[in-house]
C-alpha cells in the first residue's frame, strides 16, 4: 500500500527515528514479562528437532524476552525491530543472561536482507500487523526459512481491538480490498490462508480465541 510504503521513506530508522518511546517501551516489558509463554518455545524446539545450534530469528522481536528463550535453548538467535528503545531493553536482558544474540534494526520487509533459507525457526508474535502488505510479508516470512524450518506467527484478530470510527473504515478496507492504511489487524483466518499457498510438511491452527490468530508451521523439504 502507498500509504505505508511513503511513511517508511520519510521515517528512516538509520536516521534516529523511533516509533517507540521509552516510557512506553518500559511498560510494555513489564506486560510482555507476564504474557511469556514457555510451551511456545517447548513446541518450536519439538518440531525443529531440538534447538541447539539453530539459527532462529526473531521478527520483530520487541523487548526480547523470546529472544532470549530461544538463545538459552542453545539458539543462534537474530533479533530483528524497528525500535531502538525495545532493542537497549532486548541487549540488556541477553546480557544480564549472559546469552549471545545478534541485533538488527529496520522495518519487517527489511529481514529480506538475511536472504533465502537463513533460518531454521522464524517467530513472528503480536507484530504482524505492522507489515506493509500481507500478501508479501507472508512471502517473505516462508522465503527466510529453510527446508523443513518452523514457523511461528501469532496475531490479534480485530475482534481484539474492539474497532469503532476510522480504526473500523481502516480495517474494513483491508478486510474488504487489502488496503493496508494505518497497521489494522488482518481478518480472522487471513494469515493461515496465505500461509497454506505454499508447501508445508504441517500446519497447526489455534482458533481457541476469536481475539487472536495462531499457527505453527513446517515448510517442506527438498
Amino acid at each position: 500500500m502507498p500509504v505505508n510504503y511513503l511513511h517508511s521513506l520519510l521515517h528512516r530508522v538509520e536516521l534516529g527515528w523511533d516509533p517507540i518511546q521509552a516510557t512506553y517501551a518500559k511498560e510494555y516489558e513489564r506486560h510482555a514479562l507476564k504474557d511469556v509463554d514457555l510451551s511456545l518455545v517447548e513446541r518450536i524446539g519439538a518440531l525443529s528437532g531440538g534447538l541447539t545450534g539453530k539459527q532462529v530469528l526473531d521478527l520483530g522481536g520487541g523487548p526480547g524476552q523470546y529472544s532470549v528463550l530461544f538463545a538459552k535453548q542453545g539458539a543462534r538467535v537474530t533479533w530483528h525491530d524497528v525500535s531502538r528503545e525495545y532493542q537497549k531493553i532486548a541487549m540488556g536482558r541477553a546480557e544480564a543472561q549472559g546469552v549471545p544474540v545478534e541485533f538488527s534494526l529496520g522495518y519487517l520487509e527489511e529481514a529480506k536482507k538475511f536472504g533465502k533459507e537463513s533460518f531454521d525457526v522464524v517467530f513472528c508474535r503480536v507484530c504482524w500487523y505492522y507489515c506493509r502488505s500481507d500478501r508479501a510479508f507472508g512471502r517473505l516470512i516462508y522465503s527466510l526459512l529453510k527446508p523443513c524450518g518452523v514457523g511461528y506467527i501469532e496475531c490479534n484478530t480485530p475482534a481484539f481491538a474492539n474497532l469503532k470510527g476510522l480504526r473500523k473504515l481502516q480495517s474494513c478496507v483491508n478486510e474488504w480490498i487489502w488496503w493496508k492504511i494505518g497497521h489494522p489487524l488482518p481478518p480472522h483466518g487471513r494469515i493461515a490462508k496465505l500461509v497454506q499457498k505454499y508447501p508445508l510438511e504441517c500446519l497447526e491452527l489455534d482458533y481457541s480465541s476469536e481475539l487472536v490468530d495462531r499457527m505453527f508451521f513446517v515448510k517442506e523439504g527438498k
